[in-house]
């Protein structure tokens, strides 16, 4: 390789580090100030609002590698992955009634927000229903790329949107007093033996990807744990300051998903990309409270269970509030499932529709 060349490849990594290390700062900043003022999961929301303050009124530019937050999913993983007993397992099968009713309930809200939606701002039918899917931003954003009718900057803006309001609510509202924002997970040590779990964790994800598991790096790690521990394996307990890097890396990486550029919106998208998430969250606030009074379960548990956030999100809160990550997990899976096999497709349907209607429409007016 010549000097030209060796000279062009360390300017590149360069300006990629350099960014890197601003947004890490920014967001260890963030992380320190809201210790300082008490706030639940500081390590988690304080970067985000940081590193998203920064990134939308400063000409600053911010980049994070997605290997980060892929490292903050496997610890995520782990942690839920060791709650996964045969006990806990077992204790599932009770609840499947109650995901298929909730399930079914967010259907027939996401059909009435997306005809609201697409009378009110003038999309198209499948454009509001896209942005109105409860969950599954990845899923969407990706199935939207696909679609020639769809429009791509409306609907990932409607769900970044979504994730970045119930990641900053959520912990706000299954707050426990003024000690919420110490996370009650074991007192484990740090060893060789958990540093090579971690890495074989990572491989699981890796493995993940490839077979094309939503959220890799997350049940990736939930799968291999939950196997070892089904096994008799013994598996360490993962040190509490392990998780605060995760919320640090997550928090990060969330805080960076809404962009300048999409904010160019109409007032009138804008207003209802606020009004269908928060009629979402207070949907999973009311649901929560029925399932608590049901099940016995924690209020943290019950709504972070129905709440539709990302699995990785909620899984990650769910392992920083002592809620039982078991039962928010196997919820958030099911819906996912239901996203991904019912709502998809059914959008996918009515996409197909619009498309077909626009084409007709075309051919006759020529």
């Amino acid at each position: 390789m010549n000097t030209a060349a060796v000279n062009v490849k360390k300017e590149d990594d360069q300006m990629v580090i350099y960014p890197m290390m601003k947004t890490f700062l920014i967001g260890l900043a963030g992380a320190g100030i809201f210790i300082m003022v008490g706030a639940p999961m500081p390590w988690l929301l304080g970067p985000l609002f940081a590193v998203l303050f920064m990134q939308l009124f400063t000409p600053l530019q911010l980049k994070w590698h997605p290997r980060f937050r892929n490292s903050g999913l496997v610890i995520a993983g782990y942690v839920i992955g060791f709650a996964f007993t045969v006990e806990a397992l077992q204790g599932m099968k009770e609840y499947f009634l109650a995901m298929v009713v909730i399930n079914l309930a967010f259907f027939i809200l996401f059909l009435f927000i997306s005809s609201l939606m697409a009378s009110q701002t003038k999309v198209d039918r499948a454009t509001a229903m896209t942005c109105c899917v409860p969950g599954g931003l990845s899923q969407i954003v990706t199935f939207t790329e696909e679609q020639k009718t769809i429009d791509l900057t409306a609907v990932t803006f409607y769900h970044v949107l979504r994730v970045l309001l119930i990641v900053a609510i959520v912990p706000f509202i299954v707050a426990d007093g003024g000690s919420s924002h110490v996370e009650k997970l074991g007192q484990g040590n740090y060893s060789l033996s958990l540093l090579m779990l971690l890495a074989l964790c990572y491989g699981a994800g890796m493995i993940a990807q490839k077979i094309n598991v939503p959220t890799a790096f997350l049940l990736g790690p939930v799968f291999f744990i939950m196997l070892l521990n089904l096994t008799g394996v013994v598996v360490p307990v993962m040190p509490s300051s392990f998780l605060h890097i995760a919320q640090l890396f997550i928090g990060i990486y969330i805080g960076l998903l809404l962009q300048k550029k999409d904010l160019k919106l109409t007032k009138r998208m804008v207003f209802y990309s606020f009004f269908s998430s928060s009629v979402l969250i207070a949907f999973a606030f009311i649901v929560s409270l029925v399932l608590q009074k049901l099940y016995g379960l924690s209020f943290s548990t019950s709504f972070l269970s129905v709440v539709p956030g990302g699995l990785d999100q909620m899984g990650i809160i769910a392992a920083s509030v002592d809620a039982d990550v078991t039962v928010v997990t196997a919820f958030q899976l099911f819906r996912i499932l239901v996203v991904s096999t019912l709502i998809v497709p059914f959008v996918k349907i009515i996409a197909k529709r619009g498309e077909q209607q626009e084409n007709l429409y075309a051919k006759n007016t020529k």
